[in-house]
């Protein structure tokens, strides 16, 4: 995935350097799932790390200076979105104007505009933006839910960082539940990679450990 070594280094940087890092993502069930993704795995990889969920009402969709302006009110270094962020051009340069570090990951599509007939994708600002649909990133499958771009980036900063291969597979016990929750709350389409996150999402489920997890198959009746 185009910027994903980009993701690597920034946040393995910031984890050496002890700098705080604040992951703000959407309200709705995929910006959730991607939240805890990303928060269970920079956290376990040494981050110091917390998140922000957008406010509906008070604050929207997205980043916005606001939330930018609290970050920078409370000492924290770095933002990374999840299942936003492509599309906030100003938001983001705002934050760069202020000496933030700032990484995008989301599934949206690239805004553009057109000239003489042909697209001009926008990207915004920010120091690494990761984005299947992004033009000049070749990753095959572009289907993916937010949470699954967030599950991906995690994957390989614990390849990366030397983790084990039994210490990749726990994550994917961990946090492939929520892919899976993410992707058909979304409304993804079950095809090609969504297909097996789904399928090893929904055995997965079986046997949770997440009380939270728990609690929501007893309310719903759902085993």
């Amino acid at each position: 995935m185009k910027d994903a070594d980009k993701f690597v280094d920034i946040i393995t940087k910031k984890i050496e350097e002890h700098k705080p890092v604040r992951i703000i993502g959407d309200y709705d069930i995929d910006g959730i799932c991607s939240i805890y993704i990303l928060f269970c795995g920079l956290k376990a990889a040494g981050a110091d790390v917390d998140y922000v969920v957008p406010h509906r009402i008070n604050d929207g969709y997205g980043i916005n200076e606001h939330l930018i302006d609290n970050a920078i009110n409370e000492g924290i270094d770095t933002i990374v979105t999840c299942d936003n962020g492509i599309a906030a051009m100003s938001e983001i340069a705002y934050g760069k104007e202020n000496g933030m570090t700032i990484v995008v990951t989301d599934h949206h599509e690239v805004p553009y505009l057109e000239e003489n007939g042909k697209k001009k994708y926008l990207l915004p600002p920010a120091d690494a933006v990761v984005d299947p649909h992004r033009a000049d990133c070749e990753y095959p499958f572009k289907g993916l839910c937010g949470a699954a771009v967030a599950y991906k980036l995690v994957e390989v900063l614990y390849r990366v960082s030397g983790k084990s291969e039994q210490e990749v597979e726990h994550l994917q016990d961990n946090l492939m539940e929520n892919v899976a929750i993410a992707t058909i709350g979304d409304v993804m389409d079950l095809v090609g990679e969504n297909r097996v996150f789904v399928k090893k999402g929904l055995e997965l489920l079986k046997t949770t450990k997440n009380e939270g997890l728990h609690a929501l198959m007893q309310c719903t009746g759902v085993d």
